[in-house]
């Protein structure tokens, strides 16, 4: 089985503060081809692990999570329908030739947190005020 995938990465700028996305780009990578030799036991993990060993990625596993971020660090999806990892292609309904998009999320830390007690010292000089 051969396909088609459609890599991209989506990039957040997390607010350490706000524990949440502030702006999220999204970059178009070169499309691969990866075979697949038995679509039966090929799972949708094993999809995006060797997508992320293609580009040299981390594997998700060793990934650190910034607080508040619960997303899953990525996505394969076909025909816009999610591929639960766990499901094999042949589950997922993939024929072959098939095109899939597979999303990497990238956190950028943005902003900065106050952590430990408070010892009466601020983040600003006194020439500010």
């Amino acid at each position: 089985m051969k396909l088609t995938i459609k890599p991209r990465v989506q990039k957040d700028k997390w607010s350490l503060y706000w524990k949440s996305s502030m702006l999220t780009k999204t970059e178009k990578l070169d499309d691969i081809t990866l075979d697949v030799s038995d679509p039966k036991s090929f799972t949708a993990a094993q999809l995006k692990a060797a997508v992320a060993e293609k580009f040299g990625w981390e594997p998700v596993d060793t990934l650190l999570r910034l607080e508040g971020f619960e997303e899953p660090w990525e996505l394969a999806m076909y025909k816009g329908v999610e591929l639960p990892s766990d499901s094999t292609l042949e589950d997922c309904n993939v024929p072959d030739e098939a095109t899939v998009v597979t999303v990497r999320k990238v956190l950028v830390a943005e902003g900065w947190k106050l952590v430990g007690g408070d010892d009466g010292d601020s983040d600003t000089d006194e020439d500010d005020f």
